[in-house]
C-alpha cells in the first residue's frame, strides 16, 4: 500500500505546483477546465481578470512610478533612492512577465518530457529522490515570496515610523502632506503595490531555479543508471565481474538503451526550458548592476537605520533574483560532466560488441556539458554573478571616492 501510495506521487511535474498556483494568481495560468472550454463561464471570467491585473503591473505601476518623480522637491534624497531602486525593477518587470506569458505552453510541454524521465525511475530510492526534489521546489517558491515580502513589510514599517510613505506613488487626487489619513492611505497603497509586483517579482525568479533543480535530480538519477550497468543485482564484486549469459547482456544492452534515450530527453527538457530561462536571467543581469549601485549608495551615504535596515533587506532581494539560478546552473554543469565519469565507472568488461560500441557513443554524446547561457550572449554561473558583482562595487567605490571617504 505504501509503494502504490509512493508511486502515485513520484511526479517531478507536482514540483511546479506552487509556481503555477502563482502565475495563475497573476494571470497568467488559465485554469485546466477554462482551456479545454475556451468559451466556459470561468475562461471568460478569468480572461477578464487577467487582463486587469496584467494591464495593472504591466502599465499603471511602472507609471505611478515614473509620476511619483515630479514631486522630487518634497521627497528626502534617502527616499528618493529608496523608491528608485524598486522603480528599476518594476519597469523592467514587464520585460520577464511577458515572455513568460508568450512561452507559458512551452513550459507546460516539459510535463509530457519529465514524465517520460519519471517512468525511468523504477527503484525505491530513485523515487523517494524526486518526491524529496517536490518537497524542496515547493519550498523554494515560498521562501521566495516570503524574503521579497519581507522587504515589502519591512519598508512600509520604516515609513510609518519616518512618517514618509515608503515610495510617495502617484496619485492624482492625494497629498500625504496634509493630513494623517493621507498619509496612511498613501502608504498602505505603496504597500500593496508593492505586495503584488513583489508577487510577480517572486514567480519569475524562482521558476528557473525550480526547473533546473529538476533537471539535476534526473542528470543525477541518470548518473546512478549508468554507473549499474553491466552489474547483476544483489551481486557481489567478484561475481559482477563474471562473465554474463547471452541473454543477461541483452538485458543490460537494453537497460543501456533506456539512459541513452533518457539522455536524449534530458537534452530535449532543457532545449524546452533553456529560451524561456534564459531572457529571464538576461532582463534581470542588465539592471542588477544599477539596482546594487543605487542601493549600496542609499546604505553607505544616506539612509539612516531604519531605511539602511530595509535597503539592506532590498539588497538580499536583489541577490536573490540571480543567485540561485547562477548556483543551480554551476551545479548542473558539474553534475552533467559526471555522467562522462558514470560511463567509465559502469561493468562494461565481459558485454557484448554492440554493447561496448553502443557505450562509446554514448561516451562521446555526453562530453558535452549542459549549459545555459543569457541570450547567447554569456554563461548563466556563478563566475559571471560574481564578476558582474565585482564590477557593480567597483563602480560605486570608484565613482562615489568611497575607499577616500572611510580612510580619512
Amino acid at each position: 500500500m505504501a509503494k502504490a501510495q509512493l508511486e502515485q506521487k513520484c511526479e517531478s511535474r507536482l514540483a511546479l505546483t506552487n509556481v503555477f498556483r502563482v502565475l495563475y494568481l497573476v494571470g497568467l495560468q488559465i485554469p485546466e477546465d477554462a482551456r479545454a472550454n475556451r468559451n466556459s463561464t470561468q475562461g471568460k471570467l478569468y480572461r477578464i481578470y487577467s487582463v486587469v491585473v496584467l494591464t495593472w503591473q504591466l502599465v499603471v505601476v511602472p507609471t505611478v512610478f515614473v509620476l511619483s518623480y515630479k514631486s522630487t522637491g518634497d521627497m528626502e534624497i534617502s527616499q528618493i533612492l529608496t523608491s528608485l531602486q524598486v522603480a528599476i525593477n518594476a519597469c523592467i518587470l514587464p520585460g520577464k512577465i511577458i515572455p513568460v506569458a508568450y512561452y507559458l505552453q512551452r513550459l507546460r510541454s516539459a510535463d509530457t518530457l519529465m514524465n517520460a524521465l519519471d517512468a525511468s525511475c523504477e527503484q525505491m530510492a530513485e523515487q523517494h529522490r524526486i518526491l524529496d526534489t517536490v518537497r524542496t521546489c515547493k519550498r523554494i517558491v515560498w521562501i521566495y515570496i516570503a524574503v521579497y515580502w519581507l522587504y515589502s513589510l519591512c519598508t512600509c514599517v520604516c515609513g510609518f515610523l519616518l512618517g514618509q510613505p515608503p515610495y510617495s506613488l502617484y496619485i492624482p487626487p492625494l497629498d500625504w502632506h496634509r493630513s494623517r489619513w493621507e498619509f496612511c492611505v498613501q502608504t498602505i497603497f505603496d504597500f500593496l503595490v508593492m505586495d503584488w509586483t513583489c508577487l510577480h517579482q517572486a514567480v519569475d525568479d524562482c521558476y528557473p531555479v525550480t526547473y533546473i533543480y529538476i533537471v539535476r535530480t534526473h542528470v543525477q538519477l541518470l548518473a546512478q543508471r549508468i554507473r549499474s550497468l553491466g552489474r547483476r543485482l544483489s551481486a557481489t564484486e567478484e561475481e559482477s565481474l563474471v562473465s554474463l549469459t547471452p541473454a543477461e547482456q541483452e538485458v543490460q544492452y537494453n537497460k543501456l538503451v533506456h539512459c541513452i534515450e533518457d539522455h536524449q530527453t534530458l537534452l530535449r527538457l532543457m532545449d524546452t526550458i533553456s529560451p524561456v530561462i534564459s531572457i529571464t536571467i538576461f532582463v534581470q543581469f542588465l539592471i542588477t548592476a544599477a539596482i546594487l549601485g543605487i542601493t549600496m549608495i542609499n546604505i553607505f551615504i544616506f539612509a539612516d537605520t531604519n531605511s539602511q535596515i530595509a535597503s539592506g533587506l532590498y539588497f538580499l532581494a536583489v541577490t536573490l533574483q540571480t543567485s540561485p539560478c547562477c548556483y543551480q546552473a554551476t551545479c548542473l554543469l558539474h553534475d552533467s560532466e559526471t555522467l562522462s565519469l558514470a560511463i567509465f565507472q559502469c561493468q562494461w568488461l565481459g558485454q557484448s560488441a554492440r554493447f561496448r560500441k553502443l557505450l562509446l557513443f554514448f561516451l562521446h554524446r555526453s562530453q558535452q556539458p549542459i549549459t545555459l547561457t543569457a541570450m547567447k550572449l554569456f554563461p548563466i554561473n556563478l563566475a559571471t554573478k560574481i564578476a558582474k558583482f565585482s564590477f557593480s562595487l567597483y563602480t560605486l567605490i570608484k565613482k562615489m571616492n568611497l575607499g577616500e571617504r572611510f580612510t580619512k
